[in-house]
């Protein structure tokens, strides 16, 4: 064949590759079979191979870039990625709906998209513009795991090679935006994972489709992953790309992407309301195990975007889409034994230790018991065989004892008056159902508390997991959580395991958390009922002392030895002898006026930084020299210090959560009903009655307009 001819087929081959994955993948449509799918790709190969210069970047065989050499960078993203919320009954649905409607008037109604639930791994795909001219055309440029919400892993080498994905595309519109994002969900088909699992041994098989997705996608072989058949499916767009294009609706959303050929799941539907989801939840819940990917559920969401706007976000979740999951799996089990497990709090689980279940493609041997009221009630023994359950298909545990099935030799569990760890008498306080150990020395609650600290979304100190913190405590090299940062190269060599490589890499990623923000510091504390999201709403409307401090770390830029000479960096924050004293001048009240903290909340923080053993914790961590930056919001200038804030009505480009982040980023507060005390009343259309309530305190009242003029926008 000549050269003219054979570039002609190449070029018809692609397309019909093209045309025949988008079939395969997107519309579960066999056009051709298999066999001919793969003798179309081996033509092509071998014309690409007698002919290189015909390659393209986006050939279908050229989908396989170089390994890379080390752990997978980390990429900001360009959206900030939520989780959805979920519901497990249509009750919930409905309480949804109420809230929505309470958020946006009683009149409003709703159209849904019911979309299914795949269970894979949240990629989002960034597309860079390349072409200015008559039309847009975009490049795919990276791909990103969703991480922490903030940054994830760049894994664009592998996911370059899921074959039914389209490495450009081009809309017909002059003035596109320069970047779009398209997110969906990254899966490994069962027959695919099947055919993976025949290449390991018994112990090291993958035990589900998504563990297996994941694991591809992380591959630092991207060879590796074009070999285990990855598909994907792509649901979403970010906001200012969606707007640019003029996509009104998610269902806009979904068909914009299917003609761009990006793989969309086509069973979705759109419903006038949420009843008439419930045959579309039945017929999937049926037919689960017959697709040939897995999923768990169906998301919901609200149609039009111009509502979703108006309702936003939580600090973790849209307002306008539910995951609606289906009934957990239920397997049967043997209750081995029954053991105490001690939290970082001091509260005391009891742990039902069970002969092995698969749940959800998961092996589950162990699975929890609550309390003791929860033993009682159930009546469950050792020996007998329980009914467990994976709760939102995350939690196992035990909800129903088969009492016919019941050994003669089965043993009532008695609940110990002592810790199991310290032998400390166990206190179980008042208008509570859970004992708890009060010993702060107990070393299985030191152990936790510092396993706490060093986690991900805490201290993020990568290499001091379980089994090395309890080496350390049990080494007597820490005792508590701020002694992490006293440890040397020394100290760690002479442990098992430690060598110069683990050493030094633990120690650069303990001199990377002397610098944190603070709402990741007051979360790493441990303190009771303080979760991410209350230690975020902390350190956003606190008034928090800032100044600039030199922070010492180890130069390690050598790289030929850990006995390196420290280095100083300057750092605008706030020192930990500072956070003492800021948060001991704040009352019980002061701290219950920030929005979205309650009384008992408000109390637990007061009572700890009061507590004598938590301040000399904290004054270590500042002899450890440890600063803590304020989040990138805070650094806004703070001109509404002091004042509260009340939102009524629709605005009209800005959604709720934009007008609420805009207030406290800077200083302010919002709150849900107006008062004597309330600074401004910021005013939308529709507004209720606290226009009214507004007039009658003469409070000030200001549209979006006169809000921006305010921040300066």
């Amino acid at each position: 064949m000549k050269k003219a001819e054979a570039q002609e087929r190449v070029k018809k081959l692609r397309e019909e590759i093209k045309r025949v994955n988008f079939a395969y993948f997107s519309e579960d449509t066999n056009i051709v079979s298999e066999d001919v799918r793969d003798a179309l790709k081996q033509e092509l190969i071998k014309l690409e191979t007698a002919y290189p210069e015909l390659i393209t970047p986006d050939s279908p065989t050229q989908r396989v870039g170089a390994p890379l050499s080390g752990r997978l960078p980390k990429i900001r993203h360009v959206t900030i990625k939520e989780s959805l919320q979920d519901a497990f009954s249509f009750e919930e649905l409905d309480d949804w709906v109420t809230q929505m409607q309470r958020e946006l008037g009683s009149h409003v109604a709703f159209e849904f998209v019911s979309e299914l639930k795949i269970d894979g791994l949240n990629i989002s795909l960034v597309y860079m513009r390349t072409d200015k001219k008559s039309e847009s055309e975009y490049e795919l440029a990276r791909a990103v795991t969703r991480g922490n919400g903030t940054e994830g892993e760049d894994v664009t080498h592998t996911v370059r090679t899921i074959e039914m994905l389209p490495l450009k595309f081009s809309v017909k519109q002059k003035d596109g935006p320069d970047i779009v994002e398209i997110s969906g969900e990254v899966y490994m088909p069962r027959a695919a994972l099947e055919r993976v699992n025949k290449e390991f041994a018994e112990g090291d098989k993958f035990a589900n489709p998504r563990n297996a997705a994941a694991g591809s996608v992380r591959q630092l072989d991207p060879k590796i992953a074009a070999s285990r058949d990855l598909n994907m499916f792509c649901y979403a767009m970010d906001l200012s790309s969606a707007d640019a294009f003029d996509l009104k609706t998610q269902t806009e959303i979904l068909e914009f992407m299917k003609a761009h050929h990006f793989p969309v799941n086509t069973k979705y539907k759109v419903f006038s309301s949420i009843a008439k989801i419930h045959p579309m939840y039945e017929e999937y819940q049926k037919k689960r195990t017959a697709l040939q990917y897995d999923i768990d559920g169906l998301v919901i969401k609200v149609n039009d975007r111009k509502k979703q706007r108006d309702l936003g976000s939580t600090a973790k979740a849209p307002r306008w889409a539910r995951a609606l999951k289906f009934p957990a799996e239920e397997k049967t089990a043997q209750v081995l034994d029954i053991q105490l497990q001690v939290g970082r709090t001091g509260a005391v689980t009891p742990v039902a230790h069970l002969s092995a279940a698969q749940l959800a493609g998961t092996t589950v041997t162990r699975a929890t018991l609550h309390n003791e009221d929860e033993i009682k009630r159930l009546d469950v023994r050792i020996g007998d065989t329980v009914i467990v359950r994976k709760a939102g298909d995350i939690i196992p545990e035990v909800i129903e004892v088969l009492t016919n099935l019941r050994p003669k030799s089965a043993k009532p569990f008695h609940y110990p008056k002592h810790c199991p760890s310290c032998g400390t008498d166990l206190i179980r306080p008042d208008g509570e159902v859970v004992h708890r150990c009060p010993n702060p020395k107990c070393s299985a609650v030191r152990q936790e508390r510092i396993t706490h600290m060093a986690s991900r979304n805490a201290m993020n100190i990568e290499g001091l997991g379980d089994e090395t913190v309890e080496l350390l405590i049990k080494e007597n090299l820490i005792s508590d959580p701020a002694d992490i940062f006293f440890l040397t190269a020394e100290d760690l060599l002479q442990l098992p395991l430690f060598k110069e490589k683990r050493t030094e890499n633990l120690l650069e990623s303990i001199d990377r958390a002397r610098v944190l923000p603070i709402d990741r510091f007051l979360f790493s504390l441990g303190i009771r009922h303080i979760g991410a999201e209350t230690a975020d709403l902390l350190a956003r409307n606190i008034a928090w002392p800032l100044k600039r401090h030199s922070v010492e770390i180890e130069d390690r830029s050598l790289q030929h030895s850990m006995f390196q000479e420290k280095k100083t960096m300057q750092v605008e924050g706030i020192k930990i002898a500072d956070v003492v004293k800021t948060m001991q001048k704040l009352s019980t009240e002061d701290i219950e006026a920030i929005n979205g903290i309650g009384p008992v909340v408000a109390e637990a923080i007061h009572e700890w930084f009061q507590e004598k053993e938590n301040v000399q914790l904290l004054e270590k961590f500042d002899h450890a020299g440890l600063v803590a930056i304020l989040p990138e919001a805070r650094k806004a200038k703070q001109i509404f210090e002091g004042m509260t804030f009340v939102i009524t009505g629709t605005l009209p480009t800005l959604s709720r959560d934009e007008a609420k982040d805009m207030i406290k980023e800077r200083g302010g507060k919002v709150s849900g009903s107006v008062s004597k005390k309330t600074a401004y009343l910021l005013l939308g259309e529709e507004p209720g009655s606290k226009l009214d309530e507004a007039q009658k305190l003469n409070v000030p009242i200001l549209d979006e307009k006169a809000f921006r003029d305010m921040l300066g926008a």
